[in-house]
């Protein structure tokens, strides 16, 4: 009579745990994808979207899909003059206005990254994603561009 709701317990912990985990692991993809825009290198590549993506797609393979990744990054040339509209995502988790505008040399660039999880565990999936919608893990970084 217990055993359901300890198993219950037990593997929504295992699930949180593992949505805490790909949490940090999205964050150390962001911190290095940022880090190759800060220091030009995918503004000199010849196809500068294309480089990024495969750059990225080496550090997130361990533990996510690299086409479920969405980076919005954008450029302002003073942190006074960040904007930065709300995410809007479809029913399916994708962002849909997303842009790619890495910037230039000493530009401040605003980087999101968002991932969509979908939890299995039933109680987790009730609590974490109300009305079916996945749950959304998201990650912001901010940082001015090196002179390049």
């Amino acid at each position: 009579m217990i055993a359901p709701v300890f198993l219950l317990i037990i593997s929504g912990i295992v699930e949180y745990s593992l949505y805490y985990f790909k949490t940090s692991h999205l964050k150390h993809v962001l911190y290095e994808a940022s880090r190759n825009i800060q220091t030009g290198e995918v503004q000199d590549a010849e196809n500068p979207r294309a480089y990024f993506q495969e750059q990225y797609c080496q550090d997130a393979s361990f533990l996510a899909r690299c086409d479920s990744i969405s980076f919005d990054v954008r450029a302002f040339d003073s942190l006074a003059g960040i904007s930065y509209p709300d995410a809007v995502f479809d029913a399916a988790g994708a962002p849909v206005n997303f842009v790619f505008e890495p910037g230039r040399s000493e530009q401040i660039t605003v980087m999101r990254v968002s991932t969509p999880y979908r939890f299995v565990t039933p109680l987790m999936a009730d609590i974490f994603q109300p009305g079916g919608q996945p749950a959304i893990i998201v990650g912001y970084s901010v940082a001015r561009n090196e002179p390049f």
